[in-house]
């Protein structure tokens, strides 16, 4: 063999050793990272219910009565005119979720009652049964349980920002 052809053999000989004395070291290193089992805690179970009804901040009242809080809860409406059918809301805030929008009349009786929700607007309701005489009305929200049915006594009134109930009263003159 001539010393220029030995040379070269030479070269690559010690290349190719190189090449797999690297790889046998990163092989070799691979194994040595191993993670300390007392690195991990144990915490509790995390279940989410399936309903996706909010859960309201609530208030109590000294007698008892319990109500959802909506700090940007708001209803607007103008005093109106109209047959008696139906009542024109014109803006109505809600933050927290579905809510039942009432219409009653100064004795409590429940004229209306309509599920709204914060991108309600503007809304009409049509009163279960028509008013003959001008009178003044009011509305008021209420937070839906999430079953969308208005229960009285299952669906919580609503307080605005200033903790006051999220009401309105407005006349209501029947054309004749």
């Amino acid at each position: 063999m001539t010393p220029l052809s030995y040379m070269g053999m030479n070269i690559g000989l010690r290349t190719f050793t190189s090449a797999i004395a690297a790889s046998l070291l990163a092989i070799s290193l691979t194994g040595c990272s191993v993670a300390q089992s007392s690195d991990f805690q144990n915490f509790d179970s995390i279940v989410l219910d399936g309903n996706p009804t909010p859960t309201p901040t609530q208030t109590i009242d000294s007698a008892g009565q319990a109500y959802a809080t909506d700090p940007y809860a708001e209803v607007d409406i103008e005093d109106q005119s109209g047959d008696g059918r139906s009542v024109a809301i014109d803006e109505i805030k809600v933050a927290r979720g579905n809510s039942f929008l009432v219409i009653y009349d100064l004795n409590g009786i429940v004229l209306a009652q309509s599920l709204v929700t914060p991108q309600s607007q503007p809304v009409t309701l049509l009163l279960d049964s028509p008013i003959l005489e001008s009178q003044e009305l009011q509305a008021t929200l209420y937070l839906d349980n999430g079953d969308g049915l208005f229960e009285l006594d299952l669906d919580l009134p609503i307080l605005g920002e200033e903790g006051e109930l999220v009401h309105e009263s407005f006349d209501y003159s029947v054309n004749k």
